[in-house]
């Protein structure tokens, strides 16, 4: 059995700089060694990258000094266990390097999940660090959904739920990003609480298929942001990460801005530092994580996943009429996909599935 790896790496400091690397590693004594299937590549991988430092993102994947290995939500199969419970062939899903293989430490071991208790992911954000045991797919469609927006849709439920507590008795809610996945997944949400106009912010060339979705009320592009009404109370959340489009929402809606979220940074490689001090509230960063561990302790383990089972298969129903699913392999076509998202060339309405497994 050969236990070489394929890493997909980037520069911390510069995202498109990247390198594939080939290592070598055999699992320890209560380590199981899987190989990644399938794992979603989005927007939301970018933000992970820019985020790296803030949010430790780099952390659950180790890689040499000035490399970072971006995290993605996929599926995985066991093939070398040497702790208890795991044998070959067993599937789960979860968060997993880009990488053709990762060998986990698991504990806390349950018949349908466990976490991965390395000793580097010690303190990280617990959400990441489970586990859930999957069972063979009967629909490659209904696998690659699951991997594109399930760990997506759980941020775009919690804001949902979020934004009442934070922004009571607004008129609108604003999405930067509109066509991003995470924004879609929310504005549907949104849609279905009612009470509320959804309004989608997005480029000039995103705006139809936006509007095509079928979950926002208005789409509005972002050079238009000052013909909307200063005067409807509304909230902001913020998927591009874009100081100057939050700026300019500020400053057009003034004291009529409830709250304003900031989720994620699809426009990662725009200005930073030219936002200044902000008519409205301060700019309020959610991690999806803590509020989730909110969430469960409110309601309990079981209340949480009833409701989110129930918006969830909501949700996935609204995809089928623009979810258009691509699966690719290997590491040269993982750095095009990549390439694609990272200079905002890659179709919103494409849900990209990749492997670097060997064919």
């Amino acid at each position: 059995m050969t236990n070489t790896t394929t890493e997909f790496r980037v520069r911390r400091q510069d995202l498109r700089k990247t390198e594939v690397a080939h290592t070598f590693a055999e699992p320890a004594e209560g380590q199981v060694r899987f190989a990644i299937d399938a794992f979603a590549l989005t927007s939301n991988n970018i933000t992970y990258g820019a985020f790296g430092e803030a949010m430790k993102y780099w952390n659950f994947y180790p890689a040499p000094d000035g490399w970072g290995i971006i995290p993605v939500w996929g599926f995985a199969t066991v093939v070398e266990s040497r702790a208890l419970g795991f044998a070959p062939g067993d599937r789960y899903y979860g968060y997993w390097p880009m990488a053709s293989h990762a060998i986990l430490t698991p504990g806390k071991v349950r018949p349908d999940s466990f976490s991965d208790i390395a000793e580097h992911r010690a303190g990280l954000a617990s959400a990441y660090n489970g586990y859930t045991r999957a069972k063979s797919p009967t629909n490659a469609d209904d696998d690659a959904r699951y991997a594109l927006f399930r760990g997506l849709y759980i941020t775009s439920f919690l804001i949902d739920d979020y934004l009442p507590e934070v922004a009571p008795g607004v008129t609108q809610v604003l999405l930067s990003s509109a066509s991003s996945k995470t924004a879609i997944g929310l504005a549907q949400a949104l849609k279905v609480r009612g009470g509320v106009k959804v309004v989608g912010l997005t480029s000039g060339a995103n705006a139809d298929f936006v509007m095509h979705t079928g979950v926002y009320d208005s789409v509005v592009s972002y050079d238009a942001i000052e013909t909307l009404d200063p005067s409807l109370r509304s909230a902001f959340v913020d998927f591009a990460g874009n100081e100057a489009t939050r700026a300019r929402v500020h400053r057009h809606f003034g004291d009529a801005l409830a709250t304003s979220l900031m989720i994620g940074a699809t426009d990662w490689d725009s200005p930073r530092g030219g936002g200044g001090d902000l008519p409205g509230p301060k700019p309020e960063m959610f991690f999806a994580p803590s509020v989730l561990a909110q969430r469960i302790a409110e309601w309990g383990p079981g209340g949480f996943d009833s409701r989110l089972t129930a918006a969830w298969e909501s949700f996935l129903d609204s995809t089928e009429g623009w979810l258009e699913i691509v699966r690719d392999r290997g590491a040269v076509s993982a750095e095009k996909h990549y390439r694609d998202l990272l200079e905002g060339r890659a179709s919103p309405k494409q849900g990209v599935i990749l492997t670097l497994l060997d064919a």
